[in-house]
């Protein structure tokens, strides 16, 4: 039976050291990073075992850090279970918290150092409720299946399977045909989910080396086929030491001793998850965590530790807290997250004129799966089809949220009235959340507005009369400016100018915009001050528009404008007394006329004022 006692390593150990030395990890990361850890039944220095758990989340090692994912543990009896909780939920980085999947264990397997347990990250993975499964494997332990979805998804390609296995130890034939057969119920279990399955088998496998049969029973053909991230050609000798897992210390005694001579420890994924599509493992991220490939046979914190080669503090001490932690060091293995596919509509017009050219419904498109690490998301390509009102297709790869792609979807505008249809944005990734999404849209395409002097027929000229006069103020007349056959299908119509040519005309006010079924009336002016009789015309441009949308376009009609001073009228209207000159007795009917109308208003403004006075006063004799 063995005794739990605290160890000491060749240098002392500093529990923070590791986890302060690299910073601080953001926990938003989608990426998974798998560990598996025989942690010997809690029989070594659990501050530094709990420094490695934290020190496992601020590896950066293949060029990133991220909290880990899920933790497959080996050795964990019922009475440790809580502790172990604890000490993984203590180690996490800020905002990061994990549960434990469904565990179980018997006498026999607590009596043989115990069962397995998975921890999981709460922010990504839920576990499938009842399909938790025992497989008896030998070594008096079970395998343990556990499935996992990711959180949120739903695509079938977010939910794997972890086997977590201690497999029998030691090296005679016995043991090993003992490790094979536990190995083929592993693979039968697995086969039995058929093509295609997504799993990883975790844990302490015991394999001496790459010939024994059990490891090549995980290698054989069928569904749950694995794939070994670091090859399966010989791990023994000091060549392989990089590779090896046990024993992170020479002096056995709680802990097991012996030296980094062994490759026990493995994370196998199947076929599936190394083709590099959906969830999938990142190539060439599997390592011996702490482990520089210098320490063959030797305690990994003999003299210095290179694991990180430019900062040899930080794997000094991660080297004292693996020799003093337990008897086997953690593998640790990158995966990436499959896709999200967020598709959305952007701004785009909902009435247009017809025969505009150049409307577009833009599409938006991003990789919303829940990190912030390209090489840790499967990356998304996606394809955009419109129907209906749209048309095209469009083909592309969506970067990370918040950015987005933006496709542009032509809309036709040839036929009049309210057009729909459909922008189908898919994607084939793997595993993908959203493979297809419909996003409807609605366009009304108008027939263009249509300018008319007339609500009775489509006039585009005309002509305004102003009542024939002898003299006095200025007259005023209308002008009716309809959308002619207006309807729900047309376009409004806006009055943007009415140009009037310098002379005795001009334009007063009713210039509009909107104009539907209800017309605009335009007032027009004429001014005879100082005008000889006679008959005078201009010609006055109304600008019209459709309203502010694609295709809008400008459209013009004419009014001619005519009045006539009767020939029998003085020329002169300042000659208020009509005596045929204009001096102080007009000057006398002016001043009596002040602040009213009348005929001493000669500007015909409404007032007789100071301009009025002008007016006279530059017509005086």
């Amino acid at each position: 039976m063995k005794i739990r006692i605290d160890v000491l390593g060749l240098r002392p150990l500093v529990a923070c050291a590791v986890a302060a030395s690299a910073g601080v990890v953001a926990p938003a990361s989608a990426q998974v990073r798998v560990a598996n850890y025989n942690i010997s039944a809690l029989e070594g220095n659990l501050a530094s075992l709990q420094a490695v758990f934290a020190a496992m989340h601020t590896d950066d090692k293949p060029g990133f850090a991220v909290p880990v994912g899920m933790f497959v543990f080996a050795e964990v009896r019922n009475a440790d279970i809580g502790s172990l909780t604890t000490l993984v939920n203590n180690s996490a980085p800020a905002g990061v918290t994990y549960t434990r999947a469904t565990y179980t264990t018997t006498p026999t397997e607590d009596g043989a150092t115990g069962a397995q347990a998975l921890f999981f990250r709460s922010d990504l993975f839920v576990e499938v409720p009842n399909t938790h499964a025992n497989i008896a494997t030998g070594g008096s332990r079970n395998t343990d299946r556990w499935t996992l979805n990711f959180k949120d998804y739903t695509s079938a390609g977010s939910r794997f399977h972890v086997y977590g296995s201690h497999l029998k130890a030691s090296n005679t034939s016995a043991d090993a045909a003992e490790r094979e057969s536990g190995v083929i119920a592993i693979r039968n279990n697995s086969n039995a989910f058929g093509a295609g399955v997504q799993a990883l088998y975790v844990g302490d496998m015991n394999f001496y080396t790459n010939s024994e049969a059990g490891y090549q029973a995980f290698m054989a053909a069928g569904n749950g086929q694995a794939v070994d991230p670091l090859g399966t050609s010989n791990w023994t000798g000091s060549a392989n030491a990089i590779k090896h897992t046990q024993s992170p210390r020479l002096a056995s005694g709680a802990l097991v001793g012996g030296g980094m001579d062994d490759r026990f420890d493995f994370i196998l994924p199947t076929v599936a998850l190394a083709d590099g599509a959906g969830f999938a493992i990142i190539p060439n991220t599997t390592r011996a965590f702490g482990n520089d490939g210098n320490h063959f046979d030797q305690d990994i914190n003999n003299g210095n530790n290179s694991y990180y080669p430019t900062n040899l503090a930080r794997g000094n001490a991660l080297a004292d807290h693996l020799w003093a932690a337990s008897d086997h060091i953690p593998v640790l293995m990158e995966m990436k997250a499959p896709a999200w596919c967020a598709a959305s509509l952007g701004t785009y017009p909902v009435r247009v004129v017809q025969g505009a050219g150049g409307v577009v419904v833009p599409v938006l498109v991003g990789n919303d799966a829940p990190g912030d690490f390209a090489v840790g998301i499967d990356a998304l390509a996606y394809s955009v089809a419109g129907s209906g009102v749209l048309s095209g297709t469009s083909n592309g790869t969506a970067p990370l949220m918040p950015s987005v792609a933006t496709v542009n979807v032509p809309v036709s505008t040839a036929t009049v009235g309210v057009r729909t249809g459909t922008a189908t944005v898919t994607s084939a990734n793997q595993g993908v959340q959203n493979p297809s999404t419909a996003l409807n849209v609605s366009v009304r395409v108008l027939r263009a507005s249509n300018p008319s002097l007339s609500t009775a027929s489509d006039v585009d000229s005309a002509t305004i009369g102003f009542s024939p006069m002898l003299k006095g103020p200025a007259v005023t007349a209308t002008a009716t400016v309809a959308n002619f056959a207006f309807t729900a299908d047309q376009a409004t119509l806006d009055i943007d100018s009415v140009q009037v040519p310098s002379g005795p005309f001009s334009y007063v006010s009713g210039a509009a915009n909107g104009l539907g079924a209800t017309p605009a009336t335009l007032t027009f002016r004429f001014d005879p001050s100082g005008l000889a009789a006679g008959t005078y015309s201009q010609v006055a441009t109304i600008v019209t528009s459709d309203e502010n949308i694609p295709g809008a376009a400008s459209r013009s009609v004419t009014v001619t404008l005519s009045a006539t001073i009767d020939p029998g009228a003085p020329g002169n209207p300042a000659d208020l007394n009509g005596d045929g000159v204009v001096d102080g007795v007009d000057l006398g009917v002016l001043l009596s006329g002040w602040a009213g109308g009348g005929t001493s208003d000669l500007n015909g403004d409404g007032t007789t004022d100071g301009v009025d006075l002008g007016i006279l006063l530059a017509n005086w004799g």
